[in-house]
């Protein structure tokens, strides 16, 4: 590391941005601004945390943006929206925007249950997954497709917005949908202060190919430099060197890619990063942390995976230069969230690692509860067999919320192909003793990992269905080869044909330019079709029992004839789609499509008018009239309109 000591002649500071679009992380406090800015506080340098992602949240909810969705206007975008979730958003949030907001209008776009998820919707159109083209040709920063973007970061009036003495502002990117926006958002910020040095980080750039960063830094001028791998040493050195009385030399940084006049772009060797026993805590900023309904902080546990050998995953690609796990201590953990709780008095957590350590989880959860610590903590674990059923009931008395886990599949064969930890007989072991332990667990599949056959598939898939009740929620995920994982480096080992334009379910990991192109000969597209269908209806049916909202409000029984009920109307988008009507069950996150015969029979109460058997048997007749009945209280459409009954 040069010394960059330098001779102040006046205070200056730092912008550590996360911009948009991270639809997942709206209404969260994503943790890697907190955790530069803390280091950088550490270091003596001011620093200022823009959460822009959260605030593209609320432009779109902007009235004018919800009633273009909800007319199928998606900014920017060729197409029609009006049948799809996001002009069911669009519709639905125009009048019930504050469903969205708690009584002091803290953000509640994280919630589980209830309407959030429509926010999700509402953004995903806007995803932009960029392709190579998005880097060498910088003109498509002003196409259609970014206008969301550009018509958000120009209300934001960035030039009165940073702060008079900024010197460098970073951009944190750890996921590839914000690469686009991150670029745009560079060039405004030189536009209205050139003056400033913009630097780009994260796992992003980090799983870029050498060759990609170069074609940034030469297309993209507003980019000063880019970091690669561990973030906290090279940005400060950068800070230095943007200074007053600094100079600018990024390339003697290591880790730092930047221009030079002599070489053109020159990437330096990355250096070690720092433990995380040595990092400081992480600096929440108190105003961004008071919008958020049930805040939860993340406090770095690990950097790199315990396990480390998954031929799949490329996580572990992203520290080059440093031991390939760096694991932290049960002392220095503890010692940061109780500074957390003592600082913001947020008592959730969760722990930044690609695994948690079943050594780890013993020993803090024994320190928890010898120091009394009343929190509540979540994390990303694989299937270990040292995670047996007394740990498990250790972690649950402890505070374990939920544990995410990648289970993938419980197929030996294809387990032990990409060196997976566990086989079949120990997922489904770790299954029942978490259920026994009061451990919830969050399970990831991949029906289609490399070679998985249709048979391997439907078993597996049986398998988990068996044991569905022992598990709160599962995620399903299409296989991708990414190219900075073993299976890109070499595909055939794992029975792959390597095919850049090959079709299918590709990009899950929503970053193109790390996508390897293939086929899996093991399955047809149309039994892989077939599989993702399966496995998503089970989960949706899985998830509809136990992590969505039912509502006692609505009807469950048949009514007599005189009792008073209603549509459900503050719950439901009605769509006319013909003479039919597309019916979406906000609460309960299902579809229904009425019949023309039985929609127009509706038609005087699909304004939540109040109505009786006895007046849709007068439409349809007695037997059709119940027959319809039956089929919206099914559907839970109807809600009670009072306690009273009028005379049969």
């Amino acid at each position: 590391m040069p010394d960059t000591s330098v001779t102040r002649t006046r205070p200056y500071s730092a912008v550590l941005s996360f911009p948009p679009l991270v639809e997942l992380s709206f209404g969260r406090y994503f943790p890697s601004t907190a955790v530069l800015g803390g280091f950088l506080s550490s270091r003596g340098v001011a620093s200022h945390q823009w959460d822009l992602n959260e605030e593209f949240a609320l432009h779109l909810l902007k009235p004018e943006h919800l009633r273009a969705a909800g007319e199928g206007r998606m900014a920017g975008i060729e197409g029609d929206f009006v049948a799809e979730m996001s002009g069911v958003a669009g519709r639905w949030l125009t009048h019930h925007r504050d469903r969205l907001f708690d009584a002091e209008g803290r953000h509640a776009f994280a919630s589980v249950t209830g309407p959030a998820y429509l926010l999700t919707a509402l953004a995903r159109p806007y995803l932009i997954d960029p392709e190579p083209q998005w880097l060498s040709d910088p003109a498509l920063l002003d196409s259609d497709r970014t206008l969301v973007y550009r018509t958000y970061f120009d209300s934001l009036d960035l030039a009165s917005r940073l702060p008079a003495d900024t010197a460098l502002f970073g951009i944190s990117l750890p996921m590839g949908p914000q690469l686009v926006p991150g670029l745009i958002l560079a060039r405004e910020i030189k536009r209205v202060r050139p003056d400033i040095r913009v630097v780009l980080g994260g796992p992003t750039l980090s799983l870029m190919d050498e060759d990609l960063v170069t074609i940034l830094l030469n297309e993209h001028r507003q980019v000063d430099a880019v970091v690669r791998y561990d973030g906290e040493l090279p940005l400060a050195a950068l800070c230095e060197q943007a200074a007053p009385g600094g100079t600018w030399q990024p390339t003697t940084v290591a880790g730092v890619s930047a221009r030079t006049e002599e070489h053109g772009v020159v990437h330096a060797a990355p250096g070690p990063g720092l433990h995380p026993n040595a990092l400081p805590h992480a600096e929440y900023d108190p105003r961004l942390l008071d919008r958020l309904v049930d805040a939860e902080l993340g406090i770095v546990q690990a950097r790199g995976c315990y396990w480390g050998k998954c031929d799949y995953c490329d996580f572990v690609e992203q520290y080059d230069g440093s031991p390939a796990y760096r694991g932290r201590s049960v002392k220095s953990f503890v010692a940061e969230i109780e500074h957390q709780v003592a600082t913001h008095g947020v008592r959730q957590f969760e722990l930044i690692t690609e695994s948690i350590p079943p050594a780890f989880s013993r020993r803090f959860s024994q320190e928890v509860l010898a120091r009394g610590l009343d929190i509540s903590w979540s994390s990303f674990a694989m299937v270990d067999r040292r995670f047996d059923e007394e740990t498990l009931e250790l972690m649950a008395r402890a505070g374990c919320a939920f544990l995410v886990v990648g289970m993938e599949t419980t197929n030996t064969r294809v387990l032990k192909l990409v060196h997976k930890s566990a086989d079949r007989e120990e997922n489904l072991r770790f299954i029942r003793d978490a259920h026994r332990a009061g451990v919830n667990l969050r399970i990831n599949l991949i029906p289609d990992l490399p070679s998985t056959t249709l048979d391997e598939a439907v078993e597996a898939l049986r398998d988990v269905s068996s044991l569905a009740d022992h598990v709160e929620q599962f995620s399903i995920f299409p296989f991708e080869a990414t190219r900075s994982s073993e299976v890109g480096r070499n595909p055939e080992k794992f029975g792959l044909v390597v095919a850049e334009n090959a079709s299918g379910l590709a990009n899950q990991a929503q970053y193109a330019l790390n996508h390897l192109g293939n086929i899996d000969p093991a399955m047809t597209d149309e039994e892989r079709g077939r599989v993702h269908r399966m496995y998503q209806d089970f989960a949706i049916r899985h998830g509809s029992g136990r992590m969505r909202e039912t509502g006692s409000e609505f009807l469950s029984g048949l009514p007599g004839k005189g009792d008073r009920f209603r549509l459900a109307v503050d719950h439901l988008d009605l769509l006319p789609r013909g003479r039919e009507l597309l019916v979406t069950h906000v609460v309960r996150r299902e579809r229904t499509v009425l019949p023309a015969a039985v929609a127009a029979g509706l038609a005087p109460w699909l304004d939540g008018s109040v109505c009786t058997l006895r007046e849709l048997t007068e439409v349809y007749g007695e037997t059709p009239a119940r027959a319809v009945l039956a089929a919206l209280i099914e559907s839970r459409l109807l809600t009670a309109a009072s306690d009273t009954m009028v005379a049969a």
